[in-house]
């Protein structure tokens, strides 16, 4: 399977959409991909910021 960015008219989108349920292809907006991804994001942050600022200053100071 190969993803593919196609930008097309949004007066074609829905000739579009019904030839990719046709040929079993998914069709998804770059806005629909974000926010999959955004909603994916833990709510929650895994590290504070001193934490944060602790990880970026070892790793430029090579500890």
């Amino acid at each position: 399977m190969e993803d593919l960015v196609l930008t097309i008219p949004t007066q074609d989108l829905s000739i579009m959409e019904t030839l990719a349920n046709r040929m079993g292809w998914t069709v998804r907006s770059k806005r629909s991909i974000v926010q999959k991804f955004i909603d994916s994001c833990p709510k929650t942050p895994m590290m504070t910021d001193e934490e944060i600022a602790a990880e970026v200053n070892a790793a430029r100071s090579g500890k």
